[in-house]
């Protein structure tokens, strides 16, 4: 039983720890107040939330070395702990004892790295991953976490603003979709940019599960989505989707056919990778195989690298400012409108600006665009859009459709929660009526898109407006469209 002793002008804490051992905390002002620590900590023992005071003195670096060998995750997650503990956290607490670290202390650390840099994003997830390394030392070592966030702390306009630009995240429709896949496919000169674009938007799935799609999973209305390609370091490895999201996506007609082709007429049957000796055997990395979607040269497309070369300057008209060795300014997206629409790309160069002479740029001494260059510029579809905003799209299609919750989270790859998940099916007619849907919808843009032109320089739409009837008699190649409208010149 816990019991108080007399130390001087001050009381001592004695009670028996969990082996039997008499463990002691001098300190305490009065005798009760001893006392009750004493019985909390007894409290502590039966309830199995005790904490030895001796078992807090392990570092964290030490404590890391015991923690992050036991995990069992997706490489890339394991790949950013390694990051963020190596570059961050250890540097700045490694050789402190688990008890010393205190939420004061930590919070600032996060103000400090925001300060000497790092965007607040990287600082928070920072944090983040030191939460999560101390989460698992609760109760054993630590009796809290030090570096959890508290609920109603931080700033509170700080939280809005993330929300309202998490709320405000572009999605495009299905009209807005079709121009962005159309442009992608000029600005790459490859017809495989406008199926890929239209089947991340016409699906929903994840950028992983796209380029990771094989062409047997290919169904007749429907796509099976069991695998995903994600780039660790420059390479790529297969694994299941994620959080074991393996589903069956509808598709509509237009879709199924365009794959179908698409596929019929690759050029590149097998992607490039390679096994090599040194490799990790618990990465499962791709060694060459069947792929829908590849790259000019047989490789994978790398999401950053693809939203900045194509996503985003098909979407905004401008080709996005480059940062590091390379830097370059944010540059318009130049067209010449005398041939096909919506135009053959140019060479970029910078804006005019207002009050300062323009002048041609210029490549070997001469001037990069001849004097019969109709000379235009891409006005913005829908600025700061990313491949994923192309998900948040499909989202909103299926709910002003009226699609069921419980279908829409099977298409989306998410486990409907509680009883209802349970309980809930989908059956055939719900996913006949989402196939109409968004045929429909598809339907709708490929007129609004022929009332701009009849025709196309990107072969795989032009063939669909040829098909839709659409056809002025004018050739694809060589044309000068009839008015292009919204276009500055």
């Amino acid at each position: 039983m816990a019991y108080a002793e007399k130390r001087g002008n001050l009381w001592r804490a004695r009670w028996r720890g969990p082996d039997g051992t008499l463990e002691s905390r001098p300190g305490f002002q009065t005798r009760k107040a001893a006392e009750s620590y004493g019985r909390d900590q007894e409290s502590a023992i039966r309830a199995n939330r005790y904490v030895d005071p001796r078992n807090g003195r392990i570092t964290l670096t030490e404590w890391v070395n015991l923690w992050f060998p036991s995990l069992d995750l997706e490489p890339t997650t394991m790949n950013n702990y390694r990051y963020m503990i190596e570059v961050h956290i250890l540097p700045a607490f490694g050789g402190r004892a688990l008890a010393s670290l205190a939420a004061e202390e930590v919070a600032g650390w996060e103000i400090k790295l925001t300060s000497s840099g790092l965007s607040r994003r990287t600082a928070a997830d920072a944090r983040s991953t030191l939460a999560t390394v101390l989460a698992d030392a609760v109760p054993r070592y630590i009796p809290t976490n030090p570096a959890a966030r508290r609920k109603g702390k931080g700033r509170k306009g700080l939280r809005r603003i993330e929300r309202i630009e998490k709320e405000g995240k572009a999605w495009a429709s299905p009209f807005e979709a079709l121009l962005i896949a159309e442009r992608a496919a000029v600005l790459s000169g490859s017809d495989t940019d406008f199926v890929t674009i239209l089947t991340l938007a016409y699906t929903g799935m994840r950028w992983s599960e796209v380029i990771g799609l094989q062409p047997q999973y290919l169904l007749n209305d429907a796509i099976n989505v069991h695998w995903k390609l994600y780039e660790l370091n420059g390479r790529f490895y297969r694994g299941r989707p994620k959080d074991g999201s393996m589903r069956t996506i509808d598709i509509p007609s237009f879709l199924r056919e365009l794959l179908a082709a698409h596929v019929d007429t690759q050029t590149q049957e097998r992607c490039t990778c390679e096994p090599r000796v040194t490799d990790d055997a618990a990465i499962p990395w791709c060694a060459g195989d069947r792929y829908v979607f590849l790259g000019p040269r047989g490789g994978h497309f790398r999401r950053s690298n693809y939203s900045e070369r194509v996503v985003r300057p098909a979407s905004d008209g401008w080709h996005p400012q480059r940062k590091g060795r390379a830097t370059r300014p944010r540059m318009p997206v130049l067209v010449d409108h005398g041939t096909a629409w919506p135009g053959i790309p140019l060479p970029p160069w910078p804006p005019a600006i207002p009050g300062q002479p323009f002048r041609q740029p210029q490549g070997q001494g001469r001037v990069r665009v001849a004097d019969d260059v109709r000379l235009s510029s891409w006005l913005p579809i829908l600025p700061d859009l990313t491949p994923h905003g192309l998900r948040h799209g499909y989202q909103t299609w299926m709910d002003e459709v009226g699609t069921s919750y419980v279908l829409q989270s099977m298409q989306m790859g998410h486990e409907v929660p509680g009883m209802r998940g349970v309980y809930s099916h989908v059956s055939p007619r719900m996913r006949a009526d989402l196939r109409a849907a968004l045929q429909g919808a598809w339907d709708e843009a490929l007129r609004h898109r022929a009332s701009l032109s009849p025709r196309s320089s990107v072969a795989a739409l032009d063939t669909l407006l040829l098909a839709a009837g659409h056809d002025s008699g004018v050739p694809t190649v060589g044309f000068a469209p009839k008015p292009l409208p919204k276009l500055d010149t």
